[in-house]
């Protein structure tokens, strides 16, 4: 014996299912139940924020001693070649001074210059040649020790390129 054909949809231009199945109606105004979660196990899941250390403040400078910051009484004395282990950077007097006294700063929107002994003269001429005619003091070369800062150091290549020798950014990364 053969069953008698289902009724198609409502809407007379849809197709019935294949296979004779049948959609089954939404009910609606029923919900599935949901499992409840017992407060005292979620708050034995959860670290205590305020108990954890705090994470450290981010490094705002390097003060003078700890990278053996000092000033090249003469820097044209220095042997242009090699690479040694120290870092040199040229600055106005009165900023020498400062650095001296409170460190470099580490800022990644004004980062300090840094370049190696052989970049000094060509650091010294564009300083020579840029502040012609002013009344100001000679730039004074400070150098400081490269392994100390050397997690602070990004690739200065626009400066490298300019002076041919490797120069860097003391940004703080």
């Amino acid at each position: 014996m053969e069953r008698p054909p289902q009724p198609g949809p409502v809407q007379p231009d849809l197709l019935p299912l294949p296979n004779g199945r049948v959609c089954k109606p939404v009910r609606a105004g029923r919900k599935t139940p949901r499992t409840r979660l017992n407060p005292t196990t979620l708050h034995a899941q959860q670290a205590d924020l305020f108990a954890l250390p705090l994470p450290p403040l981010p490094r705002s400078r390097f003060m003078p001693d700890e990278i053996r910051l000092s000033i090249v009484p003469s820097p044209e004395k220095l042997p242009t070649d090699g690479q040694d282990a120290f870092l040199y950077m040229v600055v106005p007097q009165h900023l020498a001074q400062d650095f001296m006294v409170t460190g470099l700063p580490l800022d990644r929107r004004a980062p300090l210059m840094l370049t190696e002994r052989s970049g000094i003269s060509p650091w010294l001429a564009k300083t020579a040649d840029t502040t012609t005619g002013y009344d100001e003091a000679r730039p004074v070369v400070l150098r400081l020790k490269r392994a100390l800062v050397a997690q602070a150091l990004e690739p200065d290549p626009d400066h490298t390129a300019e002076f041919a020798t490797v120069c860097y950014l003391l940004s703080g990364n």
